[in-house]
């Protein structure tokens, strides 16, 4: 009775939270294929909103709509009540949307630190002569970007390997870099394509323990995830997309319970 108490609470907070995102109608073509097909959602500040499905489902897709990868065809993008059409990924990282990809995107050469400084580069408040001549306002902002990046190394567990290239870490440890150097732009709103993938079972379990971590400061955060161990404990909400339509959405709960969901994706047993 505890448990459910606690889970209607949750449930209860998340619904009469504010409205941070929302997609109205999203159409998404590549030639013939349909990759998305009039998919409306929201997702509340604060919370974690899982996207789940085959592959091909058009989960990855998604993301780069929201994100601004892709453009949709049709239909109406939103975020904290300002219109993102048209805007490209940078831009709409400045207004608060980072993103992690399902292929790693690192600065390989350069090291763990300064892959993640690389982050703080959307929020740098110094004139732009300043980048030719390193004066006063330069050094401090450099050292600030730096001791922020520690910060995020510590909290994803890669302080120690600091130092380190990018390049040399493990599968896993280039998935926690890309992670902390996301959570550098300051998000307000989190996409993250399949962190799970790579990772043993301790490095999910210490991923599941991080997305907590950010709901609770405030980060809302659409995850793309196989792993439905992982999306049953985090998610408030779960999207599930079949040949780019809406399937099913619900809270984690309901989604066990749906025979459509279960007979669709997981042959019959959802967990």
């Amino acid at each position: 009775m505890t448990v459910i108490a606690s889970e209607e609470r949750k449930n209860q907070a998340v619904a009469q939270s504010p409205v941070l995102f929302r997609a109205k109608g999203l159409r998404k073509s590549f030639g013939g294929v349909h990759a998305v097909r009039d998919i409306s959602f929201e997702v509340t500040a604060g919370a974690v909103f899982a996207v789940i499905g085959p592959n091909g489902a058009g989960k990855s897709t998604l993301l780069n709509l929201m994100s601004g990868v892709y453009q949709p065809d049709a239909g109406a993008l939103t975020f904290n009540g300002a219109d993102l059409a048209g805007l490209p990924l940078h831009r709409r990282a400045r207004l608060g949307i980072a993103r992690t990809f399902q292929k790693i995107r690192l600065f390989k050469q350069l090291s763990v630190l300064d892959n993640v400084v690389a982050g703080f580069h959307t929020h740098h408040d110094i004139p732009a002569w300043q980048y030719l001549i390193h004066g006063s306002a330069f050094r401090r902002d450099h050292a600030r970007c730096r001791t922020g990046a520690m910060e995020l190394l510590a909290f994803v567990g890669l302080a120690a390997r600091r130092d380190a290239l990018a390049g040399s870490l493990s599968y896993g440890e280039q998935r926690l870099l890309e992670f902390a150097r996301a959570l550098a732009t300051k998000p307000r709103l989190l996409l993250i394509d399949e962190p799970a993938a790579g990772l043993n079972a301790s490095e999910v379990d210490s991923l599941l323990d991080r997305i907590l971590t950010m709901r609770g400061k405030g980060i809302a955060v659409v995850v793309v995830e196989h792993n439905m161990e992982l999306v049953m404990n985090v998610a408030d909400r779960v999207l599930v997309m079949d040949y780019g339509r809406r399937l099913f959405e619900g809270v984690p709960a309901d989604v066990q319970k749906s025979a459509a969901v279960v007979s669709a994706y997981l042959g019959g047993e959802l967990m």
